[in-house]
């Protein structure tokens, strides 16, 4: 965009005449009010500064865990139960393995499928009625866990931990990478009506929930790019820093200490007369087409898409 010089001159004048009111003003005050006022905005800014310290001392030592998680993560009775530190660590971004690869690096082996097997397990964690409405959840329809079979009282709900689901999701596709060492990676569902099709649907739900578990992670790190040796283009240094819970492995042993007893869980039948969600409507598509799906009977909520 350019400027003629009328319009130059004209927007140079303008300036200049609000510079000179600002400057007119201020010449208008005495040297007594001038200072009172000064005085009053220094008071007024270490106020609210020690306001907000004084809130944030309180909230980091009042003795409640992790005071930065409590900051950006959403509600989770997690949050007051289980101390996970932060630190910012180094990505191994690397292409090519290191010395001391990952278990998410290849070639497969019992060893590293030990790990995953671990994270893959689905290990129950007791919550109240009020946590799950806390989680945004009905407690009228979730799974109780009575207190004559575990003993956890009258107010005691099965919960799973999420980020172990997206572990699972994660092990799905990589054992889609080595199709020798795992031949039965694709029969998720023998049972269904058509295992190829629920196979693409549960691996695309995998892919989705990752997708949107990334999205939504708020990173904002930058991989910056460098010249090579060999290379003709600039290529990508992807061992960032980034902020982590110190130690994962952690969180795992504390799964484990603290679910539910797995034997019991596993063996628990589903009460009569309790109330529940209804199937989702594209089961009865894949696994009992024989059978009337009975949200939509007569008609009955036809644009309602059942599917929890």
């Amino acid at each position: 965009m350019s400027y003629s010089h009328d319009s130059v001159d004209e927007r140079t004048t303008f300036l200049d005449e609000e510079k000179h009111e600002r400057s007119s003003d201020h010449r208008g005050l005495s040297p007594r009010t001038f200072k009172l006022l000064t005085l009053c905005n220094a008071v007024f800014f270490l106020a609210t500064l020690s306001l907000y310290a004084s809130s944030w001392i309180e909230f980091s030592v009042d003795g409640r865990l992790n005071p930065i998680l409590r900051q950006f993560h959403s509600y989770s009775p997690l949050i007051d139960a289980v101390d996970l530190p932060l630190e910012v660590k180094t990505m191994n971004g690397t292409l090519y393995p290191n010395h001391h690869p990952s278990v998410a690096r290849g070639p497969p082996s019992p060893e590293k499928d030990a790990v995953w097997n671990e994270w893959e397990i689905t290990r129950v964690y007791a919550i109240t009625a009020d946590q799950i409405r806390a989680l945004g959840k009905d407690p009228t329809t979730a799974t109780k866990l009575e207190d004559e079979v575990y003993g956890l009282g009258d107010d005691a709900y099965a919960s799973t931990f999420d980020i172990y689901h997206q572990l699972h999701c994660l092990n799905m596709l990589r054992k889609l990478v080595y199709p020798d060492y795992y031949p039965k990676a694709r029969m998720q569902f023998p049972h269904a009506q058509d295992p190829k099709v629920m196979f693409e649907i549960h691996m695309d739900h995998c892919i989705d929930m990752l997708m949107q578990t990334i999205q939504c992670s708020g990173n904002l790190n930058l991989i910056t790019m460098h010249w090579v040796n060999e290379e003709a283009i600039p290529f990508p240094d992807m061992s960032i820093n980034r902020q982590c819970v110190a130690n994962f492995d952690a969180l795992t042993e504390w799964r484990k200490e603290h679910q539910v007893d797995p034997v019991k869980y596993v063996a628990m039948k589903k009460p009569q007369d309790v109330k529940q969600l209804p199937e989702a409507d594209m089961w009865y598509k894949y696994f009992r087409p024989d059978k009337v799906n009975p949200n939509h009977v007569n008609g009955a909520n036809p644009d309602e898409d059942f599917n929890l």
